[in-house]
């Protein structure tokens, strides 16, 4: 699963996307709706993940503005140093998609800048929140199943024993 939120700062949070699968996402507008019942059940279930990048910033202010305690986080970044050869870095959801996909992921700044407050959402920002959810969701698989750079350095480097070179 993959949780994101937008909000204009320092506003509550206005905005939560969450995508489990390949088929739909979840836009919901919590800045006028509140959070229900059963959404604060998935988020605080501690067995379901829910990924992002910077998504503990995100859940430090869910529970600010709507005291929900978000369990199971897990930050794209922190996760692609953990996969990637390289250094360190501070991954963006461009950044990775780039990376591991090699394709393009358009945030407009007019839109991502844009009023995640007002009554209803246009068209442009229930697509982008969607795209986020999605795009954080289906890079959470990708580097998945990546293996672990220790794991991968030691494959195919078996030593035979007993066996010595004349």
């Amino acid at each position: 699963m993959s949780s994101m939120w937008n909000g204009v700062s320092p506003g509550k949070a206005a905005v939560m996307q969450i995508c489990g699968e390949t088929d739909h996402c979840h836009v919901m507008h919590i800045f006028h709706s509140g959070i229900p019942q059963s959404l604060r059940f998935l988020l605080e279930d501690p067995t379901l993940l829910k990924v992002g990048v910077g998504i503990a910033n995100d859940a430090v202010k869910v529970f600010k503005d709507h005291n929900v305690s978000i369990k199971s986080l897990e930050d794209l970044s922190c996760l692609a140093n953990r996969k990637l050869a390289g250094g360190p870095q501070k991954w963006g959801l461009e950044s990775l998609t780039r990376k591991l996909i090699s394709k393009e992921l358009h945030k407009p700044k007019e839109i991502r800048l844009g009023n995640w407050e007002k009554f209803f959402l246009s068209k442009g920002q229930l697509d982008y929140a969607a795209t986020d959810a999605f795009a954080s969701w289906y890079l959470y698989k990708v580097l998945e199943g990546l293996p672990d750079p220790e794991v991968a350095a030691c494959q195919g480097s078996e030593t035979l024993e007993g066996v010595t070179s004349e």
